[in-house]
Formats: C-alpha cells, structure tokens, sequence
C-alpha cells in the first residue's frame, strides 16, 4: 500500500470517528423526545394538555421522484480492489462464475474502458464476459455493454460492503475476500495494490458505529377511538390509498422503492391471516435513511395517516396516547432535520444507493 493511501485512509477513520461522537450527542437528543411511536424504546412526547390535531387533508401529496443515480465503486463504504488489466485479456465461462462466488454477503463488480472515468456494474456471467470478449450472441448482457466487445478494459474493480443493519465485516472475511481476488488476478495476469486487512476491518467497525448512531425511524400511530381497528377495514382502506401488502407491512411504494409502511404495534408481521382479526394501534412508519428527502416524505405519510384515521374512526397519538397536535408535529419536522443532516455530515445522503446498502440487514 502506497504511503499515500495509508495517509488518506487514516485521516479518514479518524473524521468518522469525530462525527460519532457528535453526532452520538445529536442523535441521542433526537431519540429522548422524538414524536414517533417506534418498534423500539418509544420515546416521549411533551406532557402539555392534549388537543385533536387541526390538519389539512385537501391538500395535493407533494411530488417526490425517485432517483437514480449512476453506480460507483464506494470507497467510503466498501473496500475496493482494482484489477489493472493487460491490454489482451479473456475469461472462461469458469472464470466468470469464479469471480461471481466472491466471498462476502455484499460484492459488487465494476469495469472501465481504457481512458473513460465512468464505471459500470457488472450483472452476472453474461456482463463479465461481454466486456472480456467471450460472450456468445445468444447471451444476453446488459445495454450498458453494447459496445464493451469494441472498448479495451481497463480496470474491474471488485468492492465488498463493508457495513449494513446486520453487522460489520470482519477481519477474517476481509482476509478470504482479497485472497480470492488475488486468484482472480492472477489468472487473468492483472495487477492490483492489497489493502492492509486490519485497516479496513478497524474502517469498517468504526463506519458501522455510526450508522447504529444514524439509524433513525419515525413513526405515527393510529389508535382506535372505540377499541381496536378491524383489520379487514384497515387493509381495505389502506390498499385504496395505494399501499400493497408485502413482506409483513402495508407497504406505500413509489417506484418499486418503499416511502412508508404499515407495521403491527407489537412488531408482528401482517399477513392475510392476521389481518382477519383486530389490530392494537398500528403504526406508520419511516424509515428515514431509506428515503429521499425526509421531511417531504414524513409530510405525505402524515396526509394519508390522517385518511386512514378519518376512515377507520381513529386519532393519531403519540407513544402515550395523547392526540399529536401542531406543536408536537413541528418537533418531529424539527428532530427529522437533524437527523438528515446528521446522515449528510458524515457522507450519507437519505435515499441514496450509499444509504440503502448501509441501512439494509
């Protein structure tokens, strides 16, 4: 490793570790008087007299795109290994299935052509050996790589994720990461600069300290005026405001990509059977580093949790049952503020590709 880099990826792990530990604060601040009712630990709400909420349900839901931005190696979240390609170079089939059993829960591949500063992702066999010219004409590779058959490669860069919901990565995957790699290069009479093993190891249990630090939802209960809400009911009148019924949530979705759901206040998954009987004070959730743009999101969750209570005879309340009103939803606009740009100091931008890797189990 280049004196350099060792430089650049020290000075890096200690800026991580300064934000956590502001932001640890911030954050901390945001959880104690947060207005969502959340799966865990609900936080507290201001004890002042409670009043029904006076909110506009009119109004047009805001206009949120979903965007897509071009993929990259992520230095910052992944640790990257860079194959420098000779200027004449193939792949087996048996290559190209070898270098897709690359160990790791999270690995993505990337090429770049000679002289070109974009990368693209690699899908599957038919990508690798499209861009390694041995690509039959019958197998179908991604229109990215329409015209990989005619541009030398340059570079594959091979990035194993260093972070998610689950855990960080360790050492020893680390170490079986590289060593594969190292067998890739070599067959394919590449070069490539190892990283220090420890380094990314220490980089990655530092970067997953302060995403749990990071990981923030918000939530909005909706509570029974009679008791609890007839699930049939609830699900009807959900999928007429557009929520589908995946993955044990009533999912509000744009673009394939969640913006809210629906979840069971004990945490239980929703299913068709479940929703048969009563559901105790359901909860709408968002998940903030999954979302673009927060504070819009939270707004259109806010307009068809206050559709719902009107169909289904229920109030919104917060973790102890007081109606949230205009103050209590300023605090909670407020908290999600800080908490998005919690995310951005440290790199992470709400909904990006970065994010959605890092906040996934």
């Amino acid at each position: 490793m280049s004196q350099l880099k060792l430089v650049l990826l020290i000075a890096g792990t200690i800026v991580v570790l300064a934000v956590i530990i502001y932001n640890a604060i911030q954050i901390r601040a945001i959880k104690s008087r947060s207005a969502a009712a959340r799966r865990e630990s609900p936080p507290s709400r201001p004890t002042e007299a409670p009043r029904e909420p006076t909110l506009r349900t009119d109004a047009p839901a805001p206009s949120i795109p979903f965007e897509h931005h071009k993929e990259a190696p992520d230095f910052m979240a992944e640790a990257v290994l860079t194959l420098q390609l000779p200027n004449t170079v193939s792949a087996s089939p048996e290559l190209a299935k070898q270098m897709l059993k690359t160990p790791g829960k999270r690995v993505r591949l990337f090429w770049q052509s000679q002289g070109a500063a974009a990368w693209t992702l690699l899908n599957g066999a038919a990508d690798i050996l499209a861009v390694l010219g041995h690509a039959s004409p019958e197998e179908k590779a991604s229109a990215l790589l329409d015209d990989a058959r005619t541009t030398p490669v340059h570079s594959l860069a091979f990035c194993l994720q260093l972070a998610d919901r689950a855990q960080a990565v360790t050492l020893e995957q680390l170490d079986a990461f590289q060593k594969h790699i190292e067998g890739v290069a070599s067959l394919l009479s590449a070069s490539y600069t190892p990283f220090d093993v420890a380094l990314e190891a220490e980089r990655a249990k530092a970067l997953d300290k302060a995403c749990a630090q990071l990981d923030v939802q918000f939530g909005l209960t909706l509570h029974g005026k009679v008791g609890p809400l007839p699930g049939q009911q609830l699900l009807q009148a959900a999928q007429k405001l557009g929520l589908v019924l995946e993955k044990g949530a009533l999912r509000y979705l744009r673009n394939g990509h969640e913006i809210f759901r629906i979840e069971s206040h004990e945490g239980l998954p929703l299913s068709e059977e479940r929703l048969r009987k009563a559901i105790q004070d359901p909860i709408l959730l968002l998940d903030l580093p999954q979302v673009r743009r927060p504070e819009q999101c939270f707004d259109e969750m806010l307009k068809l949790a206050t559709q719902l209570a009107q169909a289904l005879s229920a109030q919104l309340v917060d973790d102890h049952q007081h109606p949230i009103n205009e103050q209590g939803l300023a605090s909670i606009r407020t908290d999600i503020g800080k908490a998005t740009q919690a995310l951005r100091d440290i790199g992470i931008d709400p909904g990006s590709s970065r994010a959605l890797r890092l906040f996934t189990a």
